[in-house]
């Protein structure tokens, strides 16, 4: 008995000391970690929306970023999206430009397998997005005819589709948040 009283100490001292040093390094990184994840949506709406200069949330939308030019005339919106692809969730950023034609897709994280799904990441994957309206649709062997449709990628059907998935699920939210705005007699 008394050694499991010891053994049960030891295991408790342990786990302690391990969640102390858990916590302990979470308090420290987490400001770099938000910090550098900011600074990466920021690179992907400067790279999606080049002729911005600024970009401000939309109509209280915390996934929808309104880009504007220097003479503050819209360029575009940025939303940030989310879908399950085949290894997790994949967070992305679409582009859809004034006339609300996507102008590109960047991949903000994923945990795809490497080689396959990972390759989501790669520009002729999202090139194939840009002037396309969604709802747009995966085709399997390279068939896709540019009208609002993409190629998957090799092995990584899965994780097309969920790309897609997250680009559909974003051009529905950036309509329904232009039709409340509308509504609300945000345009004129």
């Amino acid at each position: 008995m008394k050694d499991f009283i010891k053994l049960a100490g030891t295991l408790c001292a342990i786990t302690f000391i391990a969640a102390a040093l858990l916590a302990g390094t979470n308090a420290l990184t987490k400001d770099r970690i938000a910090a550098a994840a900011e600074e990466k949506q920021q690179r992907a709406m400067r790279a999606l929306l080049p002729d911005a200069e600024k970009f401000e949330l939309f109509n209280d939308n915390d996934n929808i970023y309104m880009g504007t030019d220097s003479e503050g005339n819209i360029v575009g919106f940025c939303v940030t999206a989310a879908s399950s692809g085949y290894g997790g969730n994949i967070a992305l950023m679409v582009g859809v430009n004034e006339e609300l034609k996507l102008s590109g897709v960047e991949i903000l994280s994923n945990s795809e397998t490497a080689g396959l799904g990972a390759n989501c990441t790669k520009e002729d994957f999202k090139a194939q997005f840009a002037g396309l309206s969604a709802p747009i649709s995966v085709v399997k062997g390279g068939g896709a005819n540019g009208v609002d449709q993409i190629n998957a990628l090799t092995g990584a059907t899965i994780t097309s589709k969920a790309v897609a998935s997250g680009v559909n699920a974003a051009y529905d939210d950036l309509e329904k948040a232009l039709i409340a705005y509308v509504q609300e007699g945000g345009a004129e």
